[in-house]
């Protein structure tokens, strides 16, 4: 078993967002962390003919069997139950549509061999820039939005107190957290009952008690088209935020540029 992997979930329509990924992995990745990818099993030939790198690419099937609808909800089931697989101790989950533009290495992800980082901030990137635009972006209020989900399984676990955003992607993820996780409350039903894979993992972690040291994001996430819009009318590039991250999360459901 190895201590920790890369580890992302796709699919053919965001093929050309992991060729991206795959790239830049192959290039910074100054460790050689092995990267795990799985797919459906119709899209296993697709990727292994067209990604530049992997470690192995596994069939979604082999992680999780349950007829659960297609879509965003369905990929968080099977990136939680990837510990089952018990390729290694820690993973870190990448998304599709995110892409790393500097070297790293495992000390990026792990504080110490057995002590892993944990993005825990309150979310403040975000949200000071949707408390202020969100009237005139959206129908709704990302930030009450966030709120009753993150209150509700807090709630679950009984724990008061500020809270807590445990994201965005990549996330550094124990398998032993997933697998207790499972055993007290049970993936499905927890996804069932709030589909935030990061937030019941976080949570998780604070009841459980594990060791972990809190970190602030490694990538910057665009989360919507006008966030998007308005860094770069602003003049921002990749140079820009390389001292404070490691990467860029295009979100694809945006249909935001594959690069920044």
């Amino acid at each position: 078993m190895e201590n920790i992997v890369l580890y992302c979930k796709s699919y053919d329509r965001d093929l050309d967002r992991v060729i991206e990924l795959s790239n830049s992995i192959k290039k910074y990745n100054k460790d050689n962390i092995p990267f795990y990818i799985s797919v459906p099993s119709k899209d296993v030939s697709l990727f292994k003919n067209k990604l530049p790198h992997y470690t192995q690419i596994i069939e979604d099937e082999s992680v999780f069997e349950h007829k659960i609808p297609s879509g965003w909800h369905y990929q968080q089931y099977i990136k939680a139950f990837f510990y089952k697989l018990k390729i290694s101790k820690y993973y870190v989950s990448l998304d599709s549509d995110c892409y790393f533009f500097k070297d790293f290495y495992i000390s990026d992800f792990l504080y110490k061999e057995d002590i892993p980082y944990m993005v825990m901030t309150q979310h403040g990137d975000m949200l000071e820039w949707t408390d202020r635009y969100h009237k005139e972006c959206f129908p709704f209020n990302p930030r009450e939005s966030h709120e009753s989900d993150y209150n509700f399984i807090k709630s679950i676990f009984g724990r008061e107190g500020k809270i807590y955003h445990y994201g965005p992607n990549p996330f550094i993820w124990n398998t032993e957290v997933w697998e207790w996780l499972d055993k007290e409350i049970g993936i499905i039903k927890a996804f069932a009952d709030r589909p935030n894979e990061l937030n019941w993992y976080g949570e998780a972690t604070l009841a459980k008690g594990d060791k972990f040291m809190p970190c602030d994001p490694l990538f910057k996430c665009f989360h919507y088209e006008a966030q998007y819009s308005f860094y770069k009318q602003l003049g921002w590039t990749e140079e820009h935020l390389k001292p404070q991250y490691m990467g860029i999360v295009m979100q694809s459901n945006c249909n935001l540029p594959i690069k920044y």
